[in-house]
């Protein structure tokens, strides 16, 4: 079933397309992959499906419902929770703080519940416990992406946008965040990821899209993308995933 359907969405700034007519899908349980070089659009498509591009045509759907025009509050209500790259917490709160603040688009929530699906986070990110009074300054790069994926999901979304999770993190972190994400996917949540390392986005994505330049070029399973040599030295490393 497909849970995000995206059909010739253009998306500009000022006087510039940067997503020229893209169409794909997300079904539900999935995860997906958007690969491409820098400046292919995968960002802007994320940010497009949050409602934070200003000027977006074409369809966007969740389920049954319309995206376009709706406001990010709305878009995040309906079940979409964006984790942008960055890794954008605050500072001057403590980890458990920031997780809170994931939680503030469920009106209503009583401190009871709340506090038990933040003690669930926790579970989740086991290297955060120890931290979880820590102010957000103090965290190394890797533990504030976990805090940044671990408020996203507070949103209790239907699907989760991750952007550049791997970015300016060492390669056992790395690899910590992805097993993350695997799990997060086994939980029940349908994950579009933003990566620019091909070789660990592709070892856990169901499917993967190639986009350049605003355009989607290519899309398959990991076996499909990494046997189309032309992508593979394009876009993948090069070698082939053997």
């Amino acid at each position: 079933m497909k849970l995000l359907d995206i059909e010739n969405l253009t998306a500009r700034y000022n006087a510039s397309d940067v997503l020229k007519g893209i169409s794909f899908s997300v079904e539900e349980g999935e995860i997906v992959a958007l690969l491409g070089a820098n400046g292919a659009g995968k960002s802007t498509t994320l940010r497009a499906i949050s409602g934070l591009v200003p000027h977006v045509s074409g369809g966007l759907r969740l389920g049954d419902t319309s995206l376009l025009g709706l406001h990010t509050e709305a878009i995040v209500r309906l079940g979409v929770s964006h984790v942008p790259e960055g890794r954008r917490v605050f500072p001057g709160l403590t980890v458990e703080e920031n997780i809170i603040l994931g939680a503030s688009n469920r009106k209503g929530l009583q401190k009871a519940v709340l506090m038990r699906e933040v003690d669930e986070k926790f579970e989740l990110f086991p290297d955060l416990v120890r931290l979880r009074h820590t102010l957000g300054w103090k965290l190394s790069g890797g533990q504030l992406q976990m805090v940044a994926v671990a408020r996203g999901l507070m949103a209790k979304p239907r699907l989760l946008l991750l952007d550049e999770p791997s970015l300016g993190l060492a390669p056992i972190v790395v690899q910590q965040v992805f097993d993350i994400v695997t799990e997060i996917r086994r939980q029940g949540t349908t994950v579009l990821l933003v990566e620019q390392n091909a070789n660990i986005a592709l070892s856990i994505a169901d499917r993967g899209y190639v986009l350049e330049t605003g355009k989607l070029l290519v899309q398959g399973t990991p076996a499909e993308l990494w046997g189309n040599s032309q992508i593979r030295e394009a876009y993948l490393g090069g070698a082939s995933a053997a």
